[in-house]
């Protein structure tokens, strides 16, 4: 069976001398590996058509039973040169795609949302935004539509709205009042402040709003505990370290 589906390359790995195994977000599909044969050879026919992040509208041949499909031929519908020309933004872009990869698992339905999520978030980087609120406000979206959605308006236990003092506990749902979580980690008001208001603004509003030195990576390191508590598991985040190092040196 042949099927055409627009989708985002997400991830390359070498499978042989001349070809690539493919990790896709497709519309139709959502996370789904494909082979892309001779995509290595100079001359080959996928050659600078499934780099990192671009878009194209790609054609596989699909097998019961089996695993990987294979790709028989790929249109590029955007290259997104934006992105890997600038080393902060291919960064951002990495750190994104490793947190939807580690949130979105091989069988899942696909969502129309989280593609059109990640084609925002990569926009957004291409066109020079600053990374750290894409990246905030994107991850809190993308944990929301997985079904890890977290609470920051009201106590995700007792419902109490904006508690003074506000606690984080992420296997309770985010922020709690002080009442309900005693002990619990201490955060800024203007942080859980940040990504109530988060939930509710377009990216492309959120993008102008600037946290005090620091506070965007205290809002990434909430997100990451959060996730990890619920999956379950650490994420394998190694562009985030490397997007770190560029912001410290800007």
């Amino acid at each position: 069976m042949r099927l055409t589906t627009p989708g985002f390359v997400l991830r390359r790995v070498r499978w042989s001398e001349s070809s690539l195994i493919i990790t896709l977000y497709s519309l139709d599909l959502g996370r789904t590996s494909v082979m892309a044969k001779g995509s290595l050879r100079p001359r080959g026919s996928f050659q600078g058509r499934v780099e990192l992040f671009s878009e194209g509208e790609f054609t596989l041949s699909r097998r019961e039973g089996r695993e990987i499909d294979t790709a028989m031929d790929v249109t590029v519908l955007r290259h997104r040169e934006g992105l890997r020309e600038n080393p902060r933004a291919f960064a951002a872009a990495g750190v994104f795609t490793e947190w939807l990869l580690s949130v979105v698992s091989h069988g899942n339905e696909p969502s129309e949302p989280v593609y059109h999520l990640l084609d925002t978030v990569f926009s957004l980087l291409e066109t020079g935004a600053y990374p750290m609120p894409v990246l905030c406000g994107g991850i809190q979206r993308l944990l929301a539509l997985s079904g890890h959605g977290l609470q920051a308006e009201v106590c995700a236990l007792c419902g109490k709205a904006r508690p003074d003092n506000p606690r984080w506990n992420p296997r309770a749902g985010g922020m709690v009042c002080v009442e309900c979580g005693p002990g619990q980690e201490t955060v800024a008001p203007g942080l859980m402040g940040f990504l109530a208001r988060s939930a509710g603004t377009p990216l492309e509003k959120l993008v102008k709003v600037r946290l005090w030195p620091g506070g965007y990576l205290q809002c990434l390191n909430l997100l990451r505990d959060y996730t990890e508590t619920h999956l379950e598991k650490r994420l394998p985040l190694k562009a985030l370290r490397i997007m770190e190092d560029m912001l410290d040196a800007t």
